[in-house]
């Protein structure tokens, strides 16, 4: 049985305060996912790779569009192995601003369950 800490925020809708873990797959990958995006690259002790950090990937290092989707993909594959399984996709497009351009990173799944979009974020 899949067993995951339960990591919703406090200001989530959904939240349930006595809950510690989760063991539905799908909210498991969602938790991952946010783990993953809002992480930066060394800060979690003994995996200095994992983790995004989306924001200095994008403007400090000037990535490409399809360079930063290999880092999405690597992450993916190397920290979420259920994703795929789970249908599970993904979009970034990039967008044109004003000051500084604009980024948006959604996460779906064919699911009914009502959490498609999971994640979308954007990055101004």
């Amino acid at each position: 049985m899949l067993r995951e800490i339960y990591n919703k925020d406090p200001e989530d809708p959904n939240y349930k305060e006595d809950q510690l873990e989760v063991t539905d797959p799908l909210e498991a990958c969602v938790g991952k996912i946010k783990m993953m995006i809002f992480t930066k690259r060394g800060e979690v002790l003994g995996d200095p790779s994992f983790g995004l950090d989306l924001e200095s990937l994008i403007y400090d290092m000037n990535l490409s569009e399809s360079a930063l989707r290999k880092e999405v993909q690597n992450n993916i594959r190397a920290y979420i192995p259920e994703f795929e399984a789970l249908g599970g996709t993904y979009e970034l497009k990039f967008y044109l601003g004003t000051n500084r351009d604009i980024a948006t990173l959604d996460f779906r799944f064919n699911s009914n369950s009502g959490l498609s979009p999971i994640v979308t974020l954007l990055i101004t």
